[in-house]
């Protein structure tokens, strides 16, 4: 009697059997994760306590030869020899204190034809920090700051300008600044890139110039002429590698693998050895070859 009174008045379907089992797991789930909860962010428990040994600290204990070893690698060795700026190459920028990407920066600037002469021509250059420069600057020498300081008092107001044709292969810089629409400054651009390429062969050469755009090549084109038996060609069997790669049209990674050439397979025995370089094609091959020569 009993029993058949639980079954139909107490009792549930399979399904609502199933459905009850199912919510009594989950809540026991619920109440079990959060007794865990509480233990783990229990503000008793103790964190471990982490500490940091100092560089110094690191090579204590060590001899002096494991010291020199260890420490190679944090202490960056500056050169205390002094460069010219104006021909100075990448890597000697970087060894005085520059970072590469710093010394790329003045490499390129003075390549298109530019002039630092002072400390405040330096701190405009783009990247070029007031830190950086205390480090280097005792170690730079500012090509031509000394004859342009006496040239400065020298200079008259007012300069007149000449209608007359001026050589810009031997010309200086005083003679080429009289030459109309030209500037003191953009004078200095063009002697400073015609001493680092050896000349001109075309006058279009100076567009490459920062500063001389369409516009004023146009205006001072009229008033240049060009003597090309004034030009200063590299003997490519006897030059060093610094020495090329300060020519524009050749720079540090070229000139790297034809000096390797050369000391791989000897003397260059005429300019079409050139061309059995891989760095160089056709177009570099007609840019160089005129300022180049073999004995």
């Amino acid at each position: 009697m009993w029993g058949r009174f639980w079954r139909e008045y107490l009792g549930y379907p399979k399904k609502e059997r199933r459905g009850i089992y199912v919510l009594l797991t989950i809540l026991m789930f619920v109440a079990f994760y959060n007794i865990i909860e509480n233990q783990l962010w229990s503000t008793d428990l103790a964190l471990p306590k982490i500490t940091v040994s100092s560089l110094n600290d690191a090579f204590k204990g060590a001899t002096a030869e494991e010291d020199v070893k260890n420490k190679k690698y944090f202490d960056k060795k500056l050169s205390e020899k002094p460069i010219c700026i104006d021909t100075a190459s990448i890597t000697a920028l970087a060894a005085i204190g520059f970072s590469k990407y710093q010394a790329t920066i003045i490499f390129n600037y003075i390549q298109k034809g530019a002039a630092i002469y002072t400390v405040k021509d330096l701190a405009k250059i783009y990247s070029i920090d007031q830190k950086t420069i205390d480090l280097t600057v005792s170690k730079i020498i500012f090509s031509d700051s000394t004859n342009r300081k006496s040239y400065q008092k020298t200079k008259p107001l007012f300069v007149k300008k000449i209608a007359k044709k001026v050589e810009l292969n031997s010309c200086d810089s005083a003679v080429l600044d009289s030459v109309f629409y030209m500037s003191s400054h953009l004078a200095g651009r063009i002697i400073n890139y015609r001493n680092r390429i050896g000349g001109f062969f075309e006058l279009a050469q100076i567009q490459l110039i920062y500063g001389i755009d369409t516009t004023v090549y146009a205006k001072i084109a009229n008033h240049l002429s060009l003597d090309t038996t004034n030009i200063k060609r590299i003997d490519l069997n006897k030059v060093s590698l610094e020495k090329l790669a300060q020519h524009p049209y050749i720079g540090f990674k070229l000139a790297k693998v034809m000096v390797n050439y050369r000391a791989q397979h000897g003397a260059f025995k005429s300019k079409s050895d050139l061309k059995k370089i891989i760095l160089i094609n056709e177009e570099i091959f007609r840019k160089i070859e005129r300022y180049i020569l073999i004995q």
